[in-house]
C-alpha cells in the first residue's frame, strides 16, 4: 500500500536562504544549546520575533530578522546541525530531491570572532550528513556575497567558494540591501574568475529593482541564473536577452506577495503569464520559508489554486528548476560534485 503521507512529485528548490529556511522550535534549541542570550523567555514571543507574523511587512522588517537567525548560527556545531536539519526536512516535508541553500559565510563567524573555514567545513558536513541519511537527495551550497559588505570580505567569501568548489560548493551571488558605494561593476572581475575555476553564478535583482536595473546588472556580470527577475516583464527586450541567453529565474510567491513586490494576485497572474507567453524559464522557490511560514508544496498550490499557472505548466516549471541546478548533471553522486 503507497504510503499517503508522501508527497507524490519530486521537486528542486534553488533559490533559498538558510537563515530562514531553520524552522523555530530548532533554531530555539540551538541558541540555547549555543548559550546565546534571547530578547524573550517565552518560546512563543521568540516564535514571533523570527517570523513575519504581522499585516504590513517594510523591506526593513523583512531584513531585521535574518540578526536573530544569523547570530544563533554563528558557530560551527550550529552550522552542521543547521544544514543538517535543513536538507534532510526539506526531503521529508516536500520530496525535495534536489536543492542548493544560500548563506553568506561573513555572517556566521561573529565579525571575525569564528574561524570562517571552521564555519563552512561545518556547514559541509551537515550537508554530507543529510545526504548520507537520505541517499535520494542530491544537494549543493550557494556563498552569497552582501551588498552591504565593503568588496573586500566580498571576495574573501568567492575565495572561500573557490576554494571548497571541489566539497559542495556550487556558486556564488549577490543579495542583501544597497549598500553605500555598492556597484555592480565591481564585480564583473570576480564573478568571471568564479566561472572560470567551475563555479556557477547568479544575482539578486528584478524584484525591489527596475527592469533597467535589472539589464545593467545583466550586463556587468557573467551569469547562468536569476534570483526573482520578473520585473523583466515590463520589457520585451529584457525578456528576450534572458531568452537568448537561456536563463531560468527562480521566483518566489509569497515573498514577493508579502513584500508588495506583486501588488496582488492579479498582478502575479499577469506578471508570470507575460514570462510563460515570451518563452522565458522560471521556477518556484520559497525564499525565506521558515520566516514566511510556507514551503515549496505550498508555492506551488498558490500558484495552483488561484489559475495562475496550469498544471501543465506547473509541471513544466518543475522540470526547469532541475535542469537549471547548479550541479554537474554528468555525475550521479549526491555527495561529491
Amino acid at each position: 500500500m503507497k504510503n499517503p503521507f508522501r508527497p507524490k512529485k519530486p521537486l528542486a528548490e534553488l533559490h533559498f536562504h538558510l537563515g530562514q529556511s531553520v524552522e523555530p522550535h530548532i533554531l530555539w534549541s540551538i541558541a540555547h544549546e549555543q548559550g546565546i542570550k534571547l530578547p524573550h523567555k517565552d518560546y512563543w514571543e521568540f516564535y514571533d520575533l523570527v517570523t513575519l507574523n504581522k499585516e504590513n511587512v517594510t523591506w526593513e522588517d523583512y531584513h531585521k530578522l535574518f540578526h536573530w537567525t544569523e547570530l544563533i548560527q554563528s558557530s560551527p556545531v550550529s552550522m552542521e546541525r543547521t544544514v543538517y536539519e535543513v536538507v534532510s526536512g526539506a526531503y521529508r516535508v516536500n520530496n525535495i530531491t534536489l536543492l542548493e541553500p544560500g548563506f553568506n559565510p561573513m555572517f556566521r563567524n561573529r565579525a571575525g570572532e569564528r574561524d570562517l573555514d571552521q564555519i563552512i567545513l561545518a556547514a559541509l558536513r551537515g550537508m554530507e550528513r543529510a545526504l548520507i541519511e537520505f541517499p535520494q537527495v542530491r544537494a549543493g551550497l550557494i556563498f552569497m556575497l552582501d551588498r552591504r559588505l565593503p568588496y573586500e570580505q566580498n571576495e574573501i567569501v568567492v575565495r572561500k567558494a573557490i576554494k571548497y568548489r571541489g566539497r559542495g560548493v556550487l556558486g556564488i551571488d549577490i543579495a542583501g540591501p544597497l549598500g553605500e558605494g555598492f556597484k555592480y561593476e565591481d564585480y564583473s572581475r570576480l564573478y568571471k574568475e568564479a566561472q572560470d575555476a567551475g563555479l556557477k553564478t547568479t544575482v539578486h535583482t528584478g524584484e525591489d529593482g527596475t527592469a533597467e536595473e535589472m539589464a545593467h546588472v545583466m550586463s556587468v556580470l557573467s551569469l547562468n541564473r536569476l534570483n526573482h527577475g520578473f520585473k523583466a516583464y515590463s520589457s520585451p527586450k529584457l525578456l528576450e536577452e534572458i531568452r537568448k541567453k537561456d536563463l531560468t529565474l527562480c521566483l518566489c510567491p509569497t515573498s514577493s506577495l508579502r513584500l508588495n513586490f506583486f501588488e496582488n494576485i492579479d498582478h502575479m497572474r499577469e506578471v508570470t503569464q507575460t514570462l510563460w507567453k515570451s518563452g522565458v524559464k522560471f521556477c518556484m522557490n520559497t525564499d525565506n520559508p521558515s520566516m514566511l511560514r510556507t514551503n515549496l508544496a505550498k508555492e506551488i498550490a498558490l500558484m495552483r489554486d488561484n489559475d495562475i499557472l496550469t498544471e501543465e505548466q506547473i509541471d513544466q516549471t518543475i522540470q526547469w528548476a532541475f535542469d537549471a541546478t547548479f550541479m554537474n548533471k554528468t555525475n550521479e553522486s549526491n555527495l561529491y560534485l
